[in-house]
């Protein structure tokens, strides 16, 4: 499916105000994502309507996201910027060239940021949850 920026955000405004319905096991209920595509169908643009599944699909590869943007963050010598991503420059070029030979999905992010990185943080599970941490 297509997304277009307003609708990403209004997900992820529309999940922030419900967040009080995630399970158990850190995740949002069928009816919540069912929900969620009632309230972005305003949003549409092009491309087919968002339902349930897709708006599920979408806060998945968005979770994605948000681990590859928060482990460039980590990597030493860089420095990321909401606005620059990795803020890759001459010097730095080899550097990223070897870590997107082992991690592909971290190409988009070489001069650019991700807009929904602040937005998306309070989604994310605590860090402990599910690594047998007792």
């Amino acid at each position: 499916a297509v997304w277009v920026s307003t609708e990403e955000t209004a997900l992820l405004w529309y999940l922030l105000d419900h967040l009080s319905e995630v399970g158990d096991n850190g995740s949002f209920m069928k009816s919540t994502f069912e929900a969620a595509a009632t309230h972005i169908a305003r949003f549409y643009h092009h491309g087919a309507v968002k339902m349930a599944r897709m708006c599920q699909n979408k806060c998945a590869a968005m979770c994605k996201l948000y681990c590859v943007v928060t482990t460039i963050k980590d990597v030493s010598g860089w420095t990321w910027s909401d606005d620059t991503g990795a803020s890759i420059t001459e010097e730095t070029a080899s550097t990223w060239d070897d870590y997107v030979a082992h991690h592909p999905e971290a190409k988009p992010f070489c001069n650019q940021g991700w807009p929904h990185l602040h937005q998306f943080e309070p989604l994310m599970p605590f860090p402990g949850i599910g690594l047998n941490i007792f």
